[in-house]
């Protein structure tokens, strides 16, 4: 094996190892801030805190803590809206 060849081989290697790590990286990153405070997610949705709320009284699933927060789970929420697709 020439030297390029090993050069070469070993680059790719690199650039399949940083890929790899990049989408892991990025998909923690996802599930770290899956929830949130319903502002950010209405703000997430592109949709008023109001229309948030009306979703719930249609059945959008809401966590809400004995404090009286209430967070969301934006993965919850996509599948819910989801469940509406035609």
């Amino acid at each position: 094996m020439t030297i390029e060849e090993t050069l070469l081989s070993w680059e790719k290697e690199t650039y399949s190892r940083v890929y790899a790590l990049t989408k892991e990286a990025l998909e923690n990153a996802r599930e770290e801030h899956d929830i949130v405070k319903q502002k950010y997610c209405a703000q997430y949705f592109d949709v008023s805190v109001n229309t948030l709320k009306e979703w719930v009284i249609h059945g959008c699933p809401e966590i809400r803590l004995d404090s009286g927060m209430v967070l969301y789970s934006k993965s919850a929420v996509r599948k819910w809206l989801l469940g509406y697709q035609k």
